[in-house]
């Protein structure tokens, strides 16, 4: 999915009691563990282990952590966004996920547009993503909900060999 912005979006506000804010070297493990809990219900998910993930992002040849932000409910992660700086012609958005105590209330929204601002304050209009259409938790509703659009699709079929 796609959005070309024209203008900087608003970054709506949070419910009481959330923050939104940039990644922290401190904040790697409860990211990881936020994002991780988050796409338990996602097609092919297989947790990495933290050391594992860590290593890979920060060895990554377009590590940015300006790019990553998080969502807080007093002390403890909400939600979590991860993007890279540069791929199908604009910013890209790897990684999103909203814990599920905390799904439906916003939080998901508010990190797309923190980072759709992002981009476009870098000089970056265009952001894309994937996402998987058959997903339980309806993200393709929230990313055509602030604006994006299906540029591909593709069709994956899965035989189980007995």
């Amino acid at each position: 999915m796609a959005i070309d912005l024209n203008a900087a979006p608003t970054v709506p506000g949070l419910p009481e009691g959330f923050t939104l804010e940039r990644f922290r070297a401190e904040d790697a493990r409860p990211f990881y563990e936020t994002l991780d809990a988050a796409f338990q219900d996602h097609w092919e998910h297989h947790s990495l282990g933290f050391e594992q993930w860590w290593e890979q992002k920060q060895r990554a040849h377009d590590f940015d952590p300006t790019l990553w932000f998080l969502v807080r409910d007093g002390d403890a992660i909400a939600a979590v966004i991860r993007s890279e700086p540069e791929r199908n012609g604009g910013g890209y958005v790897a990684s999103v996920g909203v814990a599920r105590p905390w799904r439906g209330r916003g939080l998901g929204r508010a990190l797309l547009l923190r980072t759709f601002a992002e981009f476009y304050s870098r000089g970056v209009p265009r952001v894309t993503l994937g996402v998987d259409a058959q997903s339980p938790t309806g993200a393709t509703k929230l990313y055509e909900g602030v604006g994006m659009t299906t540029e591909s699709a593709a069709v994956v079929y899965e035989k189980v060999l007995a």
